[in-house]
């Protein structure tokens, strides 16, 4: 399977519908710049529904 590259936006979005697993499903590794992860890491502590991107072993946060 292929990896993929993915924004603050897809992110988000995919975790609040509770279908953040399907990016595990498709893609074999799931690439956060550290600019996005920094973004999830904000809203985290501001209280948003985003998931916690350290838990996850098939995401792999990378300076761009």
């Amino acid at each position: 399977m292929p990896n993929v590259i993915t924004d603050t936006s897809v992110v988000q979005y995919l975790y609040q519908l509770n279908l953040f697993d399907l990016l595990f499903n498709l893609y074999s590794q799931v690439i956060i710049p550290v600019g996005v992860a920094s973004e999830i890491s904000q809203g985290l502590a501001l209280g948003v529904s985003l998931p916690n991107l350290n838990t996850f072993t098939w995401v792999k946060i990378v300076p761009v």
